[in-house]
């Protein structure tokens, strides 16, 4: 069998891609949570995400065509569901590696170049992923200052955009420890 060491750790495995000879760790989706056997939770509350927004979708769609009638409130839940998902989905798509990447010229470097490449790449991602924290907050704080609520539940508009920077912070520090493993691995 292949050893742990002859795993591509940006989450080539969760690809199925192996390397044969590189010196690395963990891939990204082998985190505790996953080892210590404990139900993984983010992607259980990111399954009941998506089948809400199928659900309410479903509904409005339903009662707007048969009864002529639906919830003003529907359509809201909906989006701001929407913009949960999306940023919870995008922080599980860095965990297990699956986000978009250009692997033709990291695969064709020598493993120490490749790890160099990816390092450099993750650390980037997190920089920028930092940028959606840091507006994402001053547009929280600009949202709570002028007391905006949505038009149809009149809840706080801060409430369904809190998720952008919050699932941020775990996108970055996602990046980041992706960027130590793969510098760590080159400096091996």
């Amino acid at each position: 069998g292949e050893t742990r060491a002859e795993i591509d750790l940006a989450g080539d495995a969760a690809h199925g891609e192996r390397r044969r000879g590189e010196d690395v760790v963990d891939p990204p989706a082998e985190t505790a949570l996953h080892r210590s056997g404990n139900p993984i939770i983010e992607e259980g509350v990111l399954a009941c995400s998506l089948l809400g927004i199928a659900l309410f979708t479903f509904v409005e769609t339903f009662l707007r065509y048969t009864v002529s009638y639906t919830f003003s409130w529907f359509q809201e839940v909906a989006n701001y569901t929407i913009i949960f998902t999306t940023f919870l989905g995008a922080s599980v798509g860095v965990k297990y590696g699956v986000h978009f990447s250009m692997e033709a010229l990291p695969q064709s470097l020598p493993d120490r170049a490749s790890h160099l490449l990816k390092a450099i790449a993750h650390f980037l991602s997190g920089l920028i992923v930092v940028l959606f924290v840091w507006y994402g907050f001053k547009h929280l704080i600009g949202l709570k200052s002028f007391d905006a609520r949505s038009s149809a539940m009149q809840i706080p508009m801060y409430i369904p955009y809190a998720p952008i920077p919050l699932f941020s912070i775990v996108m970055a520090f996602r990046f980041f420890v992706l960027s130590g493993r793969h510098m760590k691995a080159f400096i091996k």
